[in-house]
Parts: structure tokens; C-alpha cells; sequence
């Protein structure tokens, strides 16, 4: 399942605090919160960039391991958990709400009813794995969250649909289980990606009735990261 491009003002620090306009404050105190402010905001901006780069450190890793195209597994997670950025490691969805945490202790979260039970409506992590679906081959449950192990299962299954399906466009087609129209669609988006990664990989999906409307630009930042961890030829 595909999670919403924003992201979330608590997650950027942006958090408002809404104060009366009659309410006397300090200038010590004014000055406090705002370092406080400061520092929170700091420390949740650093805590990003890590959840990026776990995403797609490991991703690069696990599609030499499953023997998935170069960038083919990338273009997957940016249009499954993606921000423009990279894809999200603690991404959440539940009942098609997106959730962008920190923590793998934050994503786990959501993954329980108030009751403690496993939701059935929840896709997670960098690849956007449903819960429902895949939650037997995770144990505990709650490492379908911890971005190695989200990242490498769903590079064995990619390669898995592949082996069924014929052809990795299949593969793809097949991955977040939609059929017809919407997943010839999923398809395009993914090769709209492919194709700022890896041009000569992104022959490996038609492009044939993809229109503009699918098309996604990769990220300078993204892409460099991808060419410095890959020999194949970028477009």
C-alpha cells in the first residue's frame, strides 16, 4: 500500500502551541521554551536522516542478496514509503492514515489495537508490508518494522513473484496486490523511478500506456547515494 508523499509537522518538530493573548509569560520563560523548542526540533531532524538511511543502506544490500535488478527494489520503496527524500523506515499506515515515527518502538505501536490485538488494516515499514498478510514471518510481529528485516523479506518476495510471475514488470505488477488498471498504474510508477536510478534496468518494465501523471522525480540526494553504492550504469 502506498503511503501519502507529506510529512507529518510533528515528526519536522513544527509542532504549534496555541497561547491566549491576554496570558502573561516571562521573557526567561518565552526564551526557555524556545530553546527547548530548539532542541527538540534538532533532535527529531537528526533522527530522519538515520531512518533514511536505514531504508535504503539496506536495500541496496538485500537486492545483491535476492538478486533483484540494481534499483528495481529502490523504485519499489520510494512509491511505497517514499517522501521525495527516501523511502521511510518507520512509516506506518493504518486504515489508509500515514504514520511517520522515529522509532522502531514507535512504528510497533501501531500495529496493536487498543485491546493489544494485531489490526488488520496496517502496512508497514520501508517496504510497506501488510501486516494481515505477512505477519507469520516475522518473530516477534513486531520486526516487520525493523527496516533489515522489512527490507530483506520483501526483496525474497520480490524475487519469489518473479520466479511465479515470469518477468520482474510481473513481479512488480503483483507486489502490493492490486490487478488491472491499478496495478498497471503501480507499475508506472515504479518505472518512473527506475528510470532516474537505472535507465538500462528500467527496460525491464513497459512503459508502454504510462502517462505523465506516473511520473515521479528521484531526488538529486537520493540518487547520488544510489550511484555511489553501485557500479551499474545510471541514466
Amino acid at each position: 500500500m502506498q503511503i501519502a508523499r507529506r510529512r507529518s509537522d510533528a515528526l519536522l518538530g513544527r509542532e504549534s502551541e496555541s497561547v491566549s493573548a491576554g496570558a502573561p509569560r516571562s521573557t526567561t520563560r518565552l526564551f526557555k521554551t524556545a530553546i527547548a523548542g530548539l532542541f527538540v526540533g534538532l533532535g527529531l531532524l537528526a533522527a530522519a536522516p538515520a531512518a533514511h538511511a536505514a531504508c535504503l543502506d539496506h536495500i541496496l544490500q538485500a537486492e545483491k542478496e535476492a538478486g533483484v535488478p540494481s534499483g528495481l527494489l529502490l523504485a519499489v520503496a520510494l512509491v511505497e514509503s517514499g517522501q521525495s527524500i527516501s523511502s521511510e523506515a518507520y512509516a506506518v499506515n493504518v486504515k489508509g492514515t500515514a504514520h511517520f515515527v522515529s522509532t522502531p518502538t514507535a512504528a510497533a505501536k501501531y500495529l496493536r489495537d487498543p485491546k493489544g490485538n494485531l489490526r488488520q488494516d496496517v502496512t508497514a515499514g520501508c517496504m510497506q508490508l501488510s501486516l494481515s498478510d505477512h505477519k507469520a514471518a516475522f518473530h516477534p510481529v513486531e520486526k516487520i518494522v525493523d527496516p533489515k528485516e522489512n527490507v530483506q523479506y520483501a526483496a525474497r518476495m520480490l524475487a519469489r513473484l518473479r520466479a511465479t510471475a515470469g518477468s520482474w514488470a510481473a513481479a512488480v505488477a503483483r507486489y502490493n496486490g492490486s490487478s488491472g488498471k491499478t496495478a498497471h498504474a503501480y507499475a508506472c510508477k515504479v518505472r518512473s523511478n527506475l528510470v532516474s536510478l537505472n535507465s538500462v534496468n528500467a527496460s525491464l518494465i513497459d512503459g508502454n500506456g504510462c502517462s505523465d501523471e506516473e511520473s515521479t522525480a528521484v531526488t538529486p540526494r537520493t540518487r547520488r547515494v544510489y550511484q555511489s553504492a553501485t557500479t551499474e550504469p545510471v541514466g
